[in-house]
């Protein structure tokens, strides 16, 4: 006879990680608010590296929320390309230069993109959290 499999779901903080992958969400729409204001008003650029940002090292030190890895890894293939095509973009308007239109419409379809993602990822723990409550309280 073999042991019973583990819930995995019961041994996950949900609590834990809804609340800090939305903090991270919060900086990371404030690090694309910062690229813009570099193409608008030439300040300084932020950290273009996915891993120095606290989204990239949030999602570096978390797990998926158990039965969405495949959803986790979707936003995180999307956070790279974000930081790759920011690093584009703002390459792109060097010098003084205006950025290439193609550059900027894929960065701000990429924002879109990982935004909607970000939301499908956080709804889909958090429903997740509610039904395990539940299923706990019965």
């Amino acid at each position: 006879m073999s042991a019973p499999t583990p819930d995995w779901s019961e041994q996950f903080d949900y609590q834990a990680f809804i609340d800090g992958f939305e903090e991270v969400t919060y900086w990371h729409f404030d690090w694309y608010s910062r690229i813009m204001a570099v193409l608008l008003y030439r300040t300084p650029r932020p950290a273009l590296s996915e891993h120095e940002c606290r989204f990239g090292r949030f999602l570096e030190s978390h797990g998926a929320p158990p039965g969405r890895q495949a959803e986790f890894d979707k936003v995180h293939q999307l956070h790279v390309k974000m930081h790759k095509s920011a690093d584009t973009l703002l390459t792109s308007a060097e010098g003084g230069e205006q950025a290439e239109r193609e550059s900027f419409d894929e960065f701000v379809e990429l924002q879109s993109l990982f935004l909607a993602t970000c939301f499908n990822l956080m709804r889909d723990a958090y429903s997740d959290s509610c039904l395990l409550a539940h299923r706990q309280t019965d």
